[in-house]
């Protein structure tokens, strides 16, 4: 009888976990550092895609059911932020990049550690409002995933401290908080394939600036990378910042810079 009843009862127990949605897996998987089991995650999509895509009558209904909605404050994430409290204006927005001190124009702030505490205290302090009774279970968690975030900021420092890497090329904007938090210099690269008359001068200054590595994220840019990173010689780096994990992301950027 006990057993049948729980059955009866276990949708329920689901069911009250309160509702909370983001925008792709890597800010989903931050507030469960915190949160961990104790609510119920939604995504809108589950990779990062840069462009609002309308969503069905029937997903954004579903979506809209949250209480709160945390995001990284992406122009895409405001948009789908409209349209969920249009249908439902009880919903929570909270945007985590509110506050941080931000590069003008770069919205690429979880890859700097540091910020990333700031990041983990607004989850913290929007938990405990609306779920007081769990207070210290979110304390506990939150404190743990600072120690997680310091000792990845140490593991990547300690690595730089010894490596020969003091400058890069870049093709876009993402890691400018990661490089401005460990020293390292970006120079940013323009998608185009090198004019033959330019060689010699680019030659001249990738030595004199130091530069050892070219970092890029889109595979679309794989023709003008190499052929720059040959003629350069030097080493091509692809990286995903928006990959579902925040620590092996940057552990794994660390290490294929210094490989």
């Amino acid at each position: 009888m006990i057993k049948i009843l729980f059955l009866l009862l276990f949708p329920l127990f689901l069911f009250s976990k309160y509702q909370v949605v983001t925008y792709f897996p890597l800010e989903s998987n931050i507030v469960k550092k915190i949160a961990h089991n104790e609510i119920k995650i939604r995504e809108i999509t589950n990779r990062f895609i840069p462009v609002y895509r309308e969503l069905p009558y029937s997903e954004v209904s579903r979506l809209s059911n949250a209480k709160i909605y945390f995001h990284f404050g992406l122009d895409v994430e405001k948009a789908y932020g409209k349209v969920l409290k249009e249908r439902n204006p009880e919903l929570v927005e909270i945007d985590l990049s509110e506050g941080i001190g931000k590069i003008p124009n770069n919205p690429y702030f979880w890859t700097d550690p540091f910020i990333l505490r700031d990041v983990g205290k607004k989850i913290f302090e929007t938990l405990v409002i609306y779920d007081k009774s769990q207070t210290e279970f979110y304390r506990k968690n939150y404190e743990k995933f600072l120690e997680e975030i310091d000792e990845t900021f140490l593991k990547i420092k300690r690595k730089f401290e010894i490596s020969d890497i003091y400058a890069i090329y870049v093709f876009d904007d993402y890691w400018e908080y990661f490089a401005n938090r460990f020293r390292i210099k970006t120079f940013k690269r323009e998608k185009e394939h090198l004019n033959i008359t330019d060689i010699n001068k680019l030659v001249e200054f990738k030595d004199k600036e130091n530069i050892t590595r070219i970092l890029f994220f889109d595979e679309k840019d794989h023709n003008v990378v190499f052929s720059l990173a040959n003629n350069l010689n030097t080493k091509a780096v692809e990286d995903n910042i928006f990959n579902d994990n925040w620590q092996i992301n940057l552990l794994e950027l660390a290490n294929n810079l210094n490989k």
